[in-house]
């Protein structure tokens, strides 16, 4: 009996409620099934309070999984007055190994299924089925091909129910490494908005540009990433067409990483660098508004390891301390060295 005691006891610590089903009496079995329904019930009320009712339903949740542990530790170590009987009976009870076992995995079961109940019941007023992803997913697709005129892939949809919206990644099959974002709204059929695509197809040329640039002043140093803005309602694909006439304003930022060890003594040096790449920034952009953004970071790290991840992910050097750090936000505005601020972080 002990044996049985043990595997009661571990089954109630896994699953709230499992033991009882092991024990299999009628009101264990009752006992259990409410157990497990008020877990369930709770996570369904989590959810739909968005976590908001956490202080109390985790407490109760706690404390409903150590009932279901107590309950079946009572019976086994129960002392009563007609002991014999009631040992004969647990006895018979527990002498099916068959038994028990169909008992537990059907609460096994009963026990997944309040847990998966809860979430999906409580969670779906938040998020969209596959079939409602696809859909938009499908729109998606159609919307840029239109537009574009050539095929695109959206590889990841995702719900945000805060402003019933859902945010598209995708790219064309023409260029699978540039890898864009769009919007939709929750309607039927929905409207598609904001696709970074020319943004994104703009910035790739310009770093082209910025290349011969880079390898006059920062040689085997330097790595860019560019993104472009324009007010245009014209459909421009070539980034060197853009901001001629009146049609729409140009914004261009020009991010780069700069592997150098910089100190008080060379930083008028790296100042007088910065003002040249200023200077000279005009030369490969097109007209408009330049925003400049430099993150320093120690010479050694510069190995082929890393360039090959920033290559992949111009963002994989977020995850490390830079030195020092300069940005402004319309370079026109530079004028001398004196202008140029290049803080330490």
């Amino acid at each position: 009996m002990r044996k049985h005691q043990w595997f009661a006891a571990l089954l109630s610590l896994i699953c709230t409620g499992l033991g009882m089903f092991y024990i299999g009496t009628p009101g264990m079995i009752i006992g259990g099934v409410l157990l497990m329904a008020l877990q369930g019930a709770a996570l369904y009320i989590f959810f739909i309070t968005l976590g908001f009712l956490g202080l109390i339903i985790g407490p109760l949740v706690i404390v409903l999984h150590i009932v279901g542990l107590i309950i079946p530790i009572v019976y086994f170590n129960y002392r009563s007055p007609k002991k014999p009987m009631f040992d004969e009976k647990r006895r018979r009870q527990l002498s099916s190994p068959w038994k028990i076992i169909l008992r537990t995995l059907i609460g096994l079961a009963l026990f997944a299924g309040s847990i998966y109940g809860g979430y999906t019941w409580g969670s779906s007023p938040f998020m969209k089925t596959a079939a409602e992803k696809r859909v938009v997913q499908e729109a998606a697709e159609s919307y840029l091909e239109q537009k574009y005129s050539e095929p695109f892939k959206v590889t990841e949809v995702s719900y945000t129910w805060a402003v019933s919206s859902y945010n598209l990644r995708a790219h064309s099959e023409q260029a699978p490494d540039l890898e864009f974002t769009l919007n939709s709204d929750d309607g039927s059929p929905p409207t598609l908005s904001n696709d970074t695509y020319l943004n994104l197809l703009w910035g790739k040329q310009l770093e082209e540009q910025l290349k011969p640039l880079l390898d006059e002043l920062y040689p085997n140093q330097a790595f860019a990433q560019a993104y472009v803005f324009s007010d245009s309602e014209t459909l421009e694909r070539n980034y060197n067409s853009l901001g001629q006439g009146a049609d729409g304003a140009v914004r261009q930022n020009v991010s780069l990483i700069v592997f150098a060890d910089l100190t008080a003594a060379n930083l008028p040096e790296e100042q007088e660098r910065v003002l040249e790449l200023i200077r000279k920034l005009p030369s490969v952009t097109v007209k408009g508004e330049t925003d400049l953004q430099i993150n320093y970071y120690p010479s050694d790290l510069n190995t082929p390891d890393t360039a090959k991840k920033i290559g992949q992910d111009f963002d994989y050097m977020r995850g490390l301390p830079s030195t020092h750090f300069f940005r402004e936000f319309d370079i026109s505005k530079m004028a001398s060295a004196d202008d140029i601020e290049i803080r330490e972080m």
